[in-house]
């Protein structure tokens, strides 16, 4: 009953999060974000659709998928949400204007899929990141100065 439950929050979550409007960026922000300035990025960890790109340790490309997998972070509320390419997620966070980060209480759905490979790789890269960098609009996350997994930079979409 409590996973049912569970299931049912992360949809409702999922259909709320969707229907959030578009947040592009607008170039005007000064602030430092992970010691590289805004003059280098206009991107913001919050607020973005941050698309996976690549796992960089790994030497099998990524597969094609159906649907995209992403993360967001919402810093209103400091959740932050996503899909892992068969299952949607949400857990908590908390960042800091050094970079540091910690991705906690990860929760996600349980349907079987092809791409458990991908969903995988990309829960333990959440558990173990310590750190982000925004480099331009690739968002990088770290275990110390170790790049685990990159995504790329969207406005969220409604």
């Amino acid at each position: 009953m409590k996973q049912l439950l569970c299931c049912c929050a992360f949809g409702l979550t999922g259909l709320l999060f969707a229907c959030q409007g578009t947040n592009k960026p607008t170039g005007q922000d000064t602030t430092t974000v992970a010691g590289v300035s805004s003059a280098t990025t206009d991107w913001q960890l919050e607020g973005t659709r941050w698309k996976l790109k690549e796992f960089p340790g790994s030497a099998t490309p990524l597969p094609a998928m159906e649907k995209e997998v992403f993360m967001v972070f919402q810093d209103s509320s400091a959740q932050v949400m996503g899909f892992l390419g068969c299952n949607g997620f949400g857990g908590s966070y908390v960042a800091d204007a050094s970079g540091g980060l910690a991705i906690t209480n990860v929760m996600s759905t349980q349907m079987a899929c092809p791409a458990l490979d991908v969903e995988n790789a990309f829960s333990r890269a959440m558990e173990m990141a310590n750190r982000f960098t925004i480099e331009k609009d690739l968002l990088s996350l770290q275990k110390g100065d170790s790049v685990m997994v990159t995504f790329e930079a969207g406005p969220l979409q409604e």
